[in-house]
């Protein structure tokens, strides 16, 4: 792929996710490289989110609060393949079990890596503004995150077949929960299996 090739695929992204998807399930890319590659995106997305915060620190005192996670890049990265990985199995069955077409597994990890990608240059963006325009640098974060929305939910229609971006909307959501409920039960299990050890 040319660095054209992926100019387009990048405005394509923006402006057609859903397109852009059909475009990046069609290169029927590999499961092993694709998993590959999500651990390369998790690792450098934690580099440069760390070298952020050393070199911009977080004025608010809650930050002290963040999980040691979010202050070691290791952690992190571990922490965030992790959260990726449970975002792909769960985005696949949710749809499934709402209609969705019997589509592969690598469909969506190919859109949540390419996703991923997308992230890190927003990220190495924000770096750079930092220093020289914070105030533009918060306002590419907030457009970042609603527009990412969109691009997901555009993505997770394509995957699915479903052709409606609110059902797909609802696949994203109760993916949400299934995974909000499914991590409270794994730290609620931790929690009793450390007490009796206690």
């Amino acid at each position: 792929m040319t660095s054209d090739h992926v100019k387009d695929l990048v405005r394509q992204t923006l402006f057609q996710p859903r397109e852009a998807a059909r475009a990046l399930i069609g290169m029927q890319l590999p499961g092993q490289w694709l998993w590959t590659a999500l651990a390369l995106m998790s690792i450098l997305n934690a580099i440069v989110y760390s070298l952020s915060l050393q070199l911009s620190p977080p004025s608010d005192p809650s930050a002290a609060l963040m999980p040691p996670a979010f202050h070691s890049p290791i952690l992190f990265a571990v922490f965030l393949f992790g959260a990726l990985a449970i975002t792909v199995i769960t985005l696949h069955y949710v749809g499934q079990g709402l209609g969705g077409a019997p589509a592969s597994m690598n469909d969506i990890l190919v859109l949540l890596t390419w996703l991923q990608v997308l992230r890190l240059m927003v990220q190495l963006a924000v770096l750079i503004l930092a220093d020289v325009a914070p105030v533009l640098g918060a306002l590419v974060v907030m457009v970042a995150a609603v527009w990412g929305i969109y691009i997901l939910i555009g993505f997770v229609d394509a995957a699915h077949r479903f052709g409606s971006m609110f059902k797909a909307a609802g696949v994203i959501l109760l993916s949400l929960v299934a995974m909000a409920i499914g991590l409270s039960a794994f730290f609620s299990l931790v929690g009793v299996v450390v007490m009796r050890g206690g």
